[in-house]
């Protein structure tokens, strides 16, 4: 056989071989996967939120998710910075006021429970609706409803119980910064110095939040002076989050944490030889702790 004839033969068996090794064009895989695609990464998780259901004292315009319970625990130190020595720890070791909350949401966006506040023994009831629960975007709206019954009787004021009507307006700016406006209507505020004309009263409390970091927010609330109300009433904190926890350092001038309360600034009357009658300069601290349990 000539070299001409081998060399045909040989490229003829070559292809050949080749031709048997290449998969069909229209069954073929290529031998390696393409390399991703960002759109085939996984999502990244949502930013959370610079506050739960409840900011410090004000309601939020967000509620917790459907079948959730919560239990609050509000601390207010009763002794002012100001004033205190290492003797109170600087007023850590002073006499606190407490109060407990437990609220659960049925279904999405509704949210009901109770909160006792301990000053003039304050039981407070609410509903709140959520009108966004579910929305994306920037913009959140909620109405919360509710009345106080107070077992503690004042000599100024012998009325025990109250309405109150609140619309929550919030607006998240760039996911990490939400500011919220509260309109709230009271038939009545109290206090151990509040007066009877203070009835029908109506303010725009208004809050900050802010996320520093996922897990840590500061938090602002500012309730404007209105009348029967002799200062600003403010309040910040700092929160740290964890696994259905919130824990919140606060520090501020107000004490009151039911809405009857908390509307208007308004001064306590504390026992003691001479009693005394707290300023609106005066700063208090305090801590919020907040647990969730999913129950379905």
């Amino acid at each position: 056989m000539s070299w001409a004839c081998r060399l045909g033969l040989w490229l003829f068996l070559c292809a050949a071989v080749c031709r048997a090794q290449a998969p069909p064009p229209e069954t073929g895989a290529p031998a390696t996967p393409p390399p991703p695609t960002p759109e085939a990464e996984a999502p990244a998780p949502p930013p959370r939120p610079p506050e739960g259901s409840v900011i410090i004292n004000l309601p939020s315009a967000d509620t917790n998710p459907a079948g959730s319970l919560q239990f609050l625990i509000n601390h207010r130190f009763t002794a002012a910075v100001q004033g205190s020595d290492i003797h109170s720890f600087f007023s850590f070791f002073s006499p606190a006021q407490v109060g407990l909350g437990l609220s659960y949401t049925p279904l999405p966006g509704l949210e009901g429970g109770f909160l006792r506040g301990q000053d003039l023994e304050d039981y407070e009831v609410f509903a709140k609706y959520s009108l966004r629960a579910t929305a994306q975007g920037p913009f959140r709206a909620a109405v919360r409803l509710g009345g106080d019954f107070r077992t503690e009787k004042t000599p100024l004021d012998p009325h025990r119980e109250s309405f109150f009507a609140q619309g929550i307006l919030a607006i998240t700016i760039a996911s990490r910064v939400r500011l919220t406006a509260v309109p709230t209507y009271v038939s009545r505020v109290a206090g151990p110095l509040a007066l009877n004309d203070q009835t029908n009263v109506f303010n725009v409390p208004a809050a900050l939040s802010a996320s520093i970091t996922r897990t840590i927010n500061l938090q602002a609330e500012v309730v404007p002076r209105t009348k029967g109300s002799p200062g600003v009433g403010w309040i910040a904190a700092v929160e740290k989050t964890l696994l259905r926890h919130r824990f919140s350092f606060t520090v501020g001038n107000i004490h009151g944490v039911t809405a009857d309360q908390y509307t208007i600034w308004q001064p306590q009357l504390y026992e003691g030889i001479p009693p005394r009658v707290e300023s609106p300069t005066n700063i208090y601290f305090g801590f919020n702790i907040v647990r969730l349990w999913k129950l379905n």
